[in-house]
C-alpha cells in the first residue's frame, strides 16, 4: 500500500421537495485501515483519470486561507461542504451526492483529495452465503473532484500543477460549482498541452526523417510514455520523452525542437485521448465515421488529394460481410 497515513471526512447533498441540505452538521470522520484503504482507491482512480485541468489557488480562496492557517481538516472539510452547498441548486444537483474529503501521504507527498461520488447496489454474501442486498461507493466512476498537492503548494505557492480538477463529464449541466467553492483557476489546459506536444512530434517527424519505420518508431515512443504518464498522474518530461528518442532511434534534436513552440513548457500535463492522432485517422460527418491505424495509409488504405477519395483494398470481415448481406452479394 503506497498510502501511509489517512484521515476521510464524509457528508451528503440532500433534496428535499426543492431544497438542497447536508444531512450531517459537520462531516463524520473516519480513520484508520478504512481510511487507508479508501484513500488508496481513490488516489488511483483519480490519477487513472487523463481528463485534468490543472489550477491555483485565487488569492482571495477562503480554503487556501485555511490551508495557510495549518487549520484543522474537520474545519476544511466542513468548509468545502458548506460552500459547494452554496453553489448548488435543485437543477444543478449531480447524480454524485456523497461528498468525501480525503486528506492523506501518499508516498512522500501530502494531498488533500475532495470528491463526490455516486452509491452503487451491490450484493453481498453474509457467512452463511445469504445472498444480502448492500450500498456500496462508486469509486471506480470518479468524474467530479479536485486534488490539491499541498506538498507543492508549500514549495512552491504559486505553482501552475498544486491543483488538478475533474470538473465532471460532457455535457453534465452542473457548472463549476467545485471549482467555486475552492475558488480556483485554470492554470493548465492538459488537453491543449498534449496536443500541443504531439504537434511537436508530428513536425519533428517530418523535419528529420523520411524513413517510415523510423517515423513509426518515434510516434509509438511517444504515445507509450505519454499513456505512461497519464498512468501515473506524473506530467510528461519532455527532455525525458527527446532522450528517449534518441536512444531508440538514433534522431537528436527533438527537444531543441519542441522548445520553439511558442506556449512551450518543460513538464506536460497528459490529456490520453488527445494522443489518438498519432495512432489511428479518424473523422466523422454526413452519417459516416472512419477510423483507421495510420500504418494502413499506403498499405491497405489509399488517398487521393485531387479526388479526395479514399480506397479501401481490404474490408473487416464482419464489414464485408454486413455489406453482401445488404447488396445480397455472394462470392
Amino acid at each position: 500500500m503506497t498510502v501511509s497515513s489517512a484521515t476521510l471526512y464524509f457528508n451528503r447533498y440532500r433534496l428535499n421537495q426543492e431544497s438542497l441540505s447536508l444531512q450531517l452538521q459537520s462531516c463524520s470522520q473516519v480513520s484508520g485501515e478504512n481510511a487507508l484503504f479508501l484513500a488508496e482507491q481513490l488516489h488511483s482512480s483519480f490519477t487513472k483519470k487523463g481528463q485534468k485541468q490543472y489550477c491555483a489557488f485565487a488569492s482571495d480562496s477562503p480554503v487556501l486561507a485555511l490551508i495557510e492557517a495549518k487549520s484543522d481538516v474537520q474545519e476544511i472539510a466542513d468548509t468545502v461542504a458548506s460552500r459547494m452547498l452554496e453553489g448548488l441548486t435543485a437543477e444543478t444537483l449531480p447524480a454524485e451526492t456523497i461528498l468525501v474529503v480525503a486528506h492523506y501521504h501518499h508516498l512522500a507527498t501530502d494531498y488533500l483529495l475532495t470528491t463526490l461520488l455516486g452509491v452503487k447496489e451491490s450484493v453481498q454474501l453474509s457467512e452463511a452465503i445469504s445472498p444480502q442486498r448492500s450500498q456500496s461507493l462508486d469509486i471506480a466512476n470518479i468524474s467530479l473532484a479536485v486534488q490539491v498537492d499541498l506538498s507543492e503548494l508549500s514549495i512552491n505557492p504559486d505553482s501552475a500543477r498544486s491543483i488538478g480538477y475533474i470538473k465532471g463529464r460532457v455535457g453534465r449541466k452542473i457548472g463549476d460549482f467545485m471549482a467555486e467553492a475552492f475558488a480556483i483557476e485554470e492554470k493548465l489546459n492538459a488537453k491543449e498541452a498534449t496536443e500541443q506536444l504531439v504537434e511537436s512530434v508530428e513536425s519533428f517527424i517530418d523535419v528529420s526523417s523520411q524513413d517510415e519505420e523510423t517515423k513509426k518508431a518515434v510516434r509509438d515512443i511517444s504515445v507509450n510514455s505519454m499513456k505512461a504518464a497519464a498512468q501515473s498522474g506524473e506530467f510528461m518530461q519532455v527532455k525525458d520523452l527527446a532522450e528517449e528518442i534518441e536512444e531508440k532511434t538514433g534522431l537528436t534534436g527533438f527537444y531543441e525542437h519542441a522548445a520553439e513552440a511558442e506556449d512551450f513548457t518543460e513538464a506536460c500535463p497528459v490529456y490520453a485521448s488527445a494522443t489518438k492522432s498519432m495512432q489511428k485517422f479518424f473523422g466523422q460527418g454526413g452519417g459516416i465515421s472512419i477510423s483507421f491505424g495510420r500504418e494502413l495509409l499506403g498499405d491497405k488504405i489509399e488517398f487521393n488529394a485531387h479526388t479526395q477519395t479514399l480506397t479501401f483494398k481490404k474490408i473487416p470481415p464482419n464489414l464485408l460481410d454486413a455489406l453482401k448481406k445488404a447488396t445480397k452479394t455472394t462470392d
